[in-house]
């Protein structure tokens, strides 16, 4: 589809004549004033609900080709604001990509190129509320099957870009803006339909992305916006619309096409509800429990492991039968480790219940290890309190005078 982008282009279509098509269609200077803005929403809203097209204002034709240039339109009564408007508002739901290309011919007066593409966001119903199509060289309205055809077009064009209320902490309203597809959205831009007070940003002012727009948007990438609270927003304490749309905008490089979708907010159903919990917090939440639990449990060993934690080797346990009877008093049976009878222990039984170096163990050996000898052990070299009630505590000593 050729779209002229100057007045030699359309000359040249003049002279080559380019006949009309269900693609291209010419208009007369006088098609484009107040008194025909519902005419030219059916022949923009035709070409968006069937494969698109060019409309060239400022062309005579006869039998569907091109004669001459006219005097042009009037720039005191057209302009490409006033042509603009006119599509946007008198078309429903809006049109994704239509542009509007003034080309000047004489001081004061302009032809008007308006392509458009073909949507996958429609059909469009024109001012009439009515739905047209392009045939035969004109826009006539079209069958009821055609117009659900159109619509089935959304179905087989996944959306990319995503907006949505979001709960942050179950307490605070978020907005959460995802690239959902496999592609770069690019030309991205956004439209709020009502003024919004905006929060937690310089002077109140729209966050950069919603203010600016972005020239690429990778897929698989999302932000999140907080907002405010949802009992400030129900109470109408910060000003917040409780009802608004947001249009974005961006281009598609699958369809080579712009697209255009609304999303709607709705504060209002919030009011009287709580917010429920996704699948995922709630296995989270169980995973969390039962970690909590296992926590527990090694808390539990922990102090029941620190009664054996003098007893190592060089290469890890080394366990006496005495000892692997107190492991099953201790872990089986819930009960405290049972003291010993030191006589027939050898000085490394000592050494690793009491966690006393070889020559302290040996020592200890003879004063209690073979026949109980209080005073020989009290003035074994380096003997201490602290070793005193360790022996007292792991070992069954008779009596002392």
């Amino acid at each position: 589809m050729f779209i002229p982008s100057s007045v030699p282009d359309i000359e040249q279509m003049i002279r080559d004549q380019v006949q009309e098509n269900i693609h291209l269609d010419y208009k007369a200077s006088a098609a484009l004033t107040l008194a025909k803005r519902d005419e030219i929403a059916k022949d923009v809203s035709a070409f968006a609900n069937s494969d698109g097209g060019v409309l060239i204002y400022g062309v005579e034709e006869k039998n569907n080709l091109p004669v001459r240039i006219d005097g042009g339109v009037d720039d005191l009564q057209v302009s490409r604001e006033w042509l603009d408007n006119t599509v946007s508002s008198r078309i429903t739901p809006k049109i994704s990509d239509v542009r509007i290309l003034p080309l000047p011919t004489s001081p004061g007066r302009s032809l008007y190129v308006i392509s458009v593409v073909k949507s996958f966001r429609g059909p469009h119903q024109s001012a009439d509320k009515k739905y047209y199509k392009r045939h035969n060289f004109k826009s006539e309205p079209m069958e009821d099957y055609e117009i659900a055809d159109v619509r089935n077009r959304r179905q087989r064009v996944s959306t990319l870009i995503t907006f949505e209320i979001a709960e942050y902490r179950r307490s605070v309203a978020a907005f959460d803006v995802r690239n959902v597809g496999d592609v770069v959205a690019e030309d991205v831009s956004f439209e709020f339909t009502k003024t919004l007070p905006w929060p937690f940003y310089q002077e109140g002012k729209m966050p950069p992305l919603f203010a600016q727009g972005t020239p690429k948007f990778p897929p698989k990438q999302g932000f999140r916006f907080l907002y405010f609270p949802f009992h400030e927003i129900l109470s109408g304490a910060k000003g917040v619309p409780m009802q608004f749309s947001v249009r974005i905008s961006y281009y598609h490089p699958d369809l080579s096409s712009r697209i255009i979708d609304e999303w709607p907010v709705n504060f209002a159903i919030y009011e009287h509800s709580t917010g429920i919990r996704p699948e995922s917090e709630e296995q989270a939440r169980d995973i969390i429990e039962a970690l909590g639990k296992l926590n527990d449990n090694l808390v539990n060993w922990h102090k029941a492991l620190s009664n054996f934690a003098t007893i190592r080797g060089s290469t890890g346990l080394d366990l006496s039968i005495p000892t692997l009877r107190n492991l099953k008093r201790v872990f089986v049976d819930g009960g405290d480790p049972e003291r010993i009878h030191p006589q027939g222990c050898d000085p490394t039984v000592f050494r690793e219940i009491l966690g006393v170096d070889q020559d302290m163990a040996h020592n200890i050996f003879v004063a209690i290890g073979w026949h109980y000898t209080p005073e020989a052990l009290k003035d074994i070299q380096g003997m201490t309190d602290e070793i005193m009630a360790k022996i007292r505590a792991a070992f069954v000593l008779p009596p002392e005078s």
